[in-house]
């Protein structure tokens, strides 16, 4: 079993320019049923599942285009949760971070000083912080999966 990747990415590769890939991708979004949301500019495109169907969990697929040397196209695909997730997911992420980092050498400096340690207590704290976000994020992309399947058989 695959381990879960804080953000999914693939690549495919297209036997034509990126500019007129690009233009091929808008062209059937375009001519897709209201309910698949997308928006495209430039050299890339954002595809999204209908709100209806759109979870806490639920991913929406982010395409570049790249040229690739020989004249053809690299799309480089990344699932992610929303922004306003991941927002709250790396902000939660950081403060883990922080406590490890902060309790830890606050703790040193009062075992150091023959204090009691209970700085080190951040550490255990923000460690369980890390892990547990570890683990909605791989529950989320469990729970995600079908719909990253969807959105990756759009864009193909």
């Amino acid at each position: 079993m695959e381990q879960p990747r804080l953000r999914p990415t693939f690549d495919v590769h297209v036997e034509r320019p990126p500019d007129d890939t690009m233009r091929a991708i808008r062209d059937v979004m375009e001519s897709a049923p209201r309910s698949r949301r997308c928006r495209s500019k430039g050299r890339c495109a954002e595809l999204y599942l209908a709100d209806e169907d759109r979870r806490l969990w639920t991913p929406y697929l982010s395409v570049q285009a790249e040229d690739e040397p020989d004249g053809t196209t690299r799309l480089h695909g990344r699932f992610a949760p929303y922004p306003e997730v991941w927002t709250f997911f790396m902000f939660a992420y950081g403060i883990g971070w922080f406590g490890v980092l902060f309790g830890g050498a606050f703790g040193y400096a009062q075992w150091a000083s023959s204090e009691p340690a209970w700085g080190l207590w951040g550490v255990w704290i923000g460690g369980v912080v890390v892990a547990g976000l570890h683990v909605a994020s791989a529950a989320g992309q469990r729970l995600g999966a079908s719909a990253m399947r969807e959105l990756r058989s759009r864009l193909d």
